[in-house]
């Protein structure tokens, strides 16, 4: 048996970015559908809920706030398209400490796209050859 490549093949690569771009679409284009369904969903849920209940999608890089700020930013990034679809239509980019709960909201958010870096790393992995 052939041992992969330890940087992973272009196709990997192409997994990984398209998995990160749409929450459950790497896994999709490899055949594991229902993986790649379910991983997906809970994403896009996560991000629905944290986005109802309040929360706050920080920016990237966030400078007026600071480095935690920023940090948060990355988190929320992770959701690729969904990400950019929420800050390109203005929805939850203010905060709402008048919501108690908005609190919970943005870690739901940073959750979301934690997540989602998960699932591309393991789309990247299968198709790489790494995992069965």
């Amino acid at each position: 048996m052939e041992r992969p490549n330890r940087e992973g093949s272009p196709n990997a690569w192409v997994m990984g970015i398209l998995a990160w771009l749409v929450p459950g679409l790497g896994h999709v284009a490899q055949g594991r559908v229902i993986k790649g369904l379910a991983g997906g969903m809970a994403v896009i849920s996560m991000f629905i809920t944290g986005a109802y209940i309040g929360g706050h999608i920080y920016s990237l890089p966030d400078t007026s706030e600071g480095l935690l700020s920023s940090l948060f930013g990355l988190c929320d990034i992770g959701t690729g398209l969904v990400y950019l679809a929420a800050r390109m239509s203005g929805f939850a980019l203010s905060e709402q400490p008048q919501r108690a709960m908005s609190e919970y909201g943005s870690v739901f958010l940073m959750v979301a796209g934690l997540l989602n870096f998960i699932l591309a790393l393991d789309a990247f992995d299968i198709s790489a050859g790494r995992k069965p």
